[in-house]
């Protein structure tokens, strides 16, 4: 699949599969994940395991985001965000 490749299920499901990159970068202290999409419908958006932002905190999605990276040999911060898994 190429970024944004969208596959549908068949067979009555409401699902899909859609290509999407993701990485990961510092930003100030705290890492922020980023996703981006086929640039139209899914443009950009961030996760970060700083508690303190408002609109960029969710650990859970931080956790499974950073799981699939480290997964990949795609994580270059160690045990860093390591405590979303608490």
């Amino acid at each position: 699949m190429k970024r944004g490749d969208v596959r549908l299920f068949e067979g009555g499901k409401v699902a899909l599969v859609a290509a999407f990159g993701i990485w990961a970068e510092r930003t100030g202290k705290y890492i922020h994940i980023h996703m981006t999409g086929d640039g139209e419908n899914f443009v950009h958006t961030t996760v970060t395991n700083n508690p303190k932002s408002r609109k960029r905190y969710h650990k859970t999605l931080f956790r499974d985001l950073r799981r699939l990276l480290i997964a990949h040999d795609r994580w270059a911060f160690g045990a860093e965000g390591a405590e979303t898994e608490e």
